[in-house]
């Protein structure tokens, strides 16, 4: 495969990496300075999500 072929999936780990980390910060943020569960709850979520997109993803390359 070319570069460019193996770039796609390289920028999609790190957006999801990226968002990863950030929901999970905002998650821990709003936990603790104690806005409403429903944040926290969507924030977790796209978290959890993240984590199995990228679990799935290298699940698919092995």
């Amino acid at each position: 495969m070319t570069n460019e072929a193996n770039s796609a999936p390289s920028h999609r780990r790190a957006l999801l990496w990226f968002v990863l980390v950030v929901s999970a910060a905002v998650n821990a943020i709003t936990s603790i300075v104690g806005l409403s569960p429903y944040v926290s709850i969507a924030f977790g979520a796209a978290t959890f999500l993240c984590g199995m997109a990228l679990f799935v993803g290298r699940r698919g390359q092995r």
